[in-house]
């Protein structure tokens, strides 16, 4: 317990330090947790939510709250809403690569490939380096336009950018599943 306590004190002095300069300075409430039924500890979004919503109801430019109540919305699903708010923060900051990547993946689970498409190619853009933006497009293209090469285009591209990857070897495998696929006459 004395672990945890370090830790979270650890962390939300970190936290403190590394707001954006740009940003209000408000406080934004860092994630709140709940034990499941199992035990574990799991985010509380509904309170975060609420917390958030509280927060742009006294200063609706709030750009930290913003993206905080778009994270929110996202992690628990709510693609509608996390996508409605990624946009808000996108009017006060429009070339924020990470928010667009979000954005475009709520596009996505709404059913919206080419909006999340564009939101993806609007992040490279503007930070050509951008690995969830490449790795996403590759996502939408294999998945949702049956795009083969085109996938393999940008996942090639993301392990050149980026060799160590998380998802490599996964990575280079779907890549050649596709290749093999392409070889025998698909797309």
């Amino acid at each position: 317990m004395k672990t945890l306590i370090v830790a979270a004190s650890v962390f939300l002095v970190f936290a403190a330090g590394c707001r954006d300069a740009d940003t209000n300075q408000a406080a934004v409430p860092t994630a709140a947790v709940h034990a499941s039924k199992s035990g574990a500890l799991e985010p509380y979004y509904h309170g975060l939510i609420e917390e958030y919503r509280t927060i742009l109801a006294e200063d609706p430019n709030n750009l930290a709250a913003i993206m905080a109540l778009a994270n929110a919305y996202f992690d628990s699903g709510q693609w509608r809403e996390a996508a409605r708010m990624y946009e808000r923060a996108l009017e006060l900051n429009p070339r924020n690569a990470d928010v667009l990547t979000d954005l475009g993946t709520s596009y996505r689970y709404l059913g919206r490939p080419d909006r999340a498409r564009e939101a993806y190619r609007r992040a490279l853009g503007f930070e050509p380096g951008h690995v969830n933006a490449r790795y996403n497009l590759g996502v939408v293209y294999a998945f949702d336009f049956k795009d083969y090469a085109r996938a393999i285009y940008y996942w090639e591209d993301l392990l050149r950018i980026a060799p160590n990857y998380p998802g490599a070897a996964a990575l280079r495998s779907r890549i050649a599943a596709l290749q093999k696929g392409l070889q025998k006459g698909g797309q």
